[in-house]
């Protein structure tokens, strides 16, 4: 009995690496509806065909040119916004009170979108720094 046991828990120790990188899933790009991109692990057409990944255990596939055009120029209008000079004043007293409020609101949102936030309030916090940023740049000068 305790032969059978030894063989048979060998025999797993045998079958399972050989079993284990048989085990991957495909990985398909589907673009959807209005432009946004998908990853999944299921064809999103009959005509799909899976992603050529050099390294599965990763998932890295560089950036298509494309997508490397659009990534320079949100690199390089960030640049600009970053050179621009602020003008700005810290006392309340200099300027408008709503353009005061406006500042400290957006100083919050940068302080949390660099602290961190969770992934579900991302879209709302960069939502609130651009419409910050904006009102600050048409009504505050």
């Amino acid at each position: 009995m305790r032969t059978f046991i030894c063989l048979a828990v060998s025999a797993v120790f045998l079958v399972v690496p050989f079993s284990a990188s048989r085990l991957h899933a495909d990985v398909y790009r589907c673009v959807l509806d209005g432009g946004h991109v998908s990853y999944q692990q299921f064809p999103c057409s009959t005509e799909s065909k899976p992603m050529e990944l050099k390294d599965r255990r990763s998932g890295w596939s560089s950036l298509r040119p494309g997508e490397q055009e659009l990534l320079k120029s949100y690199r390089s209008k960030d640049a600009a916004r970053r050179r621009k000079p602020s003008g700005r004043s810290k006392n309340p007293d200099t300027e408008t009170k709503d353009c005061w409020n406006k500042r400290k609101q957006l100083e919050a949102v940068r302080s949390k979108l660099n602290r961190g936030y969770k992934l579900k309030e991302g879209e709302e916090l960069h939502r609130k720094r651009d419409n910050y940023e904006d009102y600050l740049q048409k009504f505050c000068a």
